[in-house]
C-alpha cells in the first residue's frame, strides 16, 4: 500500500510556528514549549497573521503531524486493531475516533454529492434516497414525477402538477406526505435530506453500540462505541470507493469497485468483530447475522424518520 505520508517539502512549509512568548497568554504560566503546560493553549501570537491562522487550522482539521497517515493505515490495513490500541491506551499516535469518523463521513458525502449519476439504466426510482419502485402503482406513477422534479430542481406546475397531486391522493397514506413535498418543493426538500442524513448516520452510532452490546455483554458501553466509530468511518472509506469509481463513466468499473466493497465490507466487519472481541469465526458470524438485522430495522427507522422530519419540518 503507498505511504500516505505528506511529502517533506509540503510538512516543513505547513509546520506550526514555533513557541514566541515567554508566558502562555491565557492563564501566564511560563512556557517551555508550544503547549501550555498547566491549562493546555498552543502558543499562538496575539494578533495571527492570515498565514499562521491557515497553517493552524490545518493542523487541527487534519492532525496532518503523522497522526492522520497513521490512523488511516492502522484502520485500513488491519482490521479492529486501531480499537485494540485505544482500548489499550496507545491512543497519542492516532486521531480521536470522532474527528477520525467525521473525516471520512466529510470526504463520503463531499464526494458523493459531486459524483455524477451512476451509468446504465435504473428501473426504480428513490424518494431522497428511499426506494419506492415502478411500476403501475399509484406510489410508483407520483415517484417518477416527483423523482425528475428533485433531479431538475424545479417542480411540476400546471397540469403535471395537479395529476401529481390526484396521483398522490390515491397512493398509500404512508407515502402522501412525503410524495406532496417532494413535488412542491423539489429543491429545498432535495436540499434537506442532504444536511440531514449525516446528523442521522452519526446519531446511529451509539444505536449500534448498544446493539453490538446486547451480544458481547462483558465489555463497558464506551468500548463498543470505539468499535463503532471505527467500524463506521471504515465504511465511509470503503464506500467512496464506488463513489470515485462514478467518476469514471465507466459501467465495469463500477461494477468493479461496487463488488469490492460487497466484499471488503463484511471480511473487514468480522476481522474486526473477532480481534476485538475475540471468540471463534462461527460464533462470530452468527453475532455479526444478529447486530446487522437488528441494525439494519433500526437504520431503516431513523431514515424514515429523517425523510418525514425533512418533508414535515425542514
Amino acid at each position: 500500500m503507498p505511504s500516505l505520508r505528506a511529502p517533506k517539502a509540503i510538512v516543513g512549509k505547513l509546520q506550526p510556528p514555533e513557541p514566541r512568548s515567554v508566558a502562555c497568554l491565557n492563564c501566564g504560566t511560563p512556557l517551555a514549549g508550544p503547549f501550555c503546560s498547566a491549562c493546555g493553549q498552543r502558543d499562538i501570537p496575539p494578533y495571527p497573521s492570515v498565514r499562521e491562522l491557515a497553517i493552524d487550522a490545518f493542523w487541527e482539521l487534519s492532525g496532518w503531524d503523522g497522526r492522520f497517515a497513521a490512523t488511516v493505515r492502522k484502520l485500513v490495513t488491519t482490521p479492529g486493531a486501531l480499537t485494540r490500541d485505544f482500548l489499550e491506551g496507545r491512543r497519542a499516535r492516532y486521531l480521536s475516533p470522532v474527528r477520525l469518523y467525521l473525516m471520512a463521513s466529510l470526504v463520503y458525502f463531499v464526494l458523493a454529492a459531486a459524483a455524477p449519476g451512476a451509468p446504465g439504466s435504473n428501473t426504480t426510482v428513490a424518494l431522497g434516497g428511499v426506494q419506492i419502485g415502478g411500476g403501475a402503482s399509484a406510489a410508483g406513477r407520483v415517484s417518477i414525477r416527483e423523482q425528475v422534479a428533485i433531479n431538475t430542481g424545479h417542480p411540476l406546475t400546471g397540469a403535471k402538477r395537479d395529476s401529481a397531486l390526484a396521483e398522490i391522493a390515491r397512493a398509500p397514506k404512508v407515502f402522501r406526505p412525503l410524495l406532496r413535498r417532494a413535488v412542491l418543493d423539489p429543491v429545498n426538500f432535495k436540499q434537506g435530506m442532504k444536511e440531514t442524513m449525516p446528523r442521522m448516520l452519526f446519531a446511529l452510532l451509539p444505536v449500534f453500540a448498544a446493539i453490538v452490546a446486547i451480544f458481547y455483554r462483558k465489555r463497558n458501553y464506551p468500548e463498543h462505541l470505539y468499535f463503532a466509530v471505527h467500524l463506521h468511518a471504515f465504511v465511509f472509506l470503503a464506500l467512496t470507493l464506488g463513489v470515485l469509481a462514478r467518476f469514471t463513466h465507466s459501467d465495469a468499473v463500477l461494477s468493479v469497485a461496487q463488488l469490492a466493497e460487497l466484499v471488503w465490507i463484511p471480511v473487514y466487519a468480522t476481522i474486526a468483530f473477532r480481534r476485538t472481541y475475540g471468540g471463534s469465526i462461527s460464533r462470530t458470524l452468527a453475532k455479526e447475522l444478529g447486530i446487522g438485522f437488528i441494525y439494519f430495522w433500526a437504520g431503516t427507522a431513523g431514515l424514515l424518520a429523517t425523510v418525514y422530519w425533512v418533508a414535515l419540518f425542514s
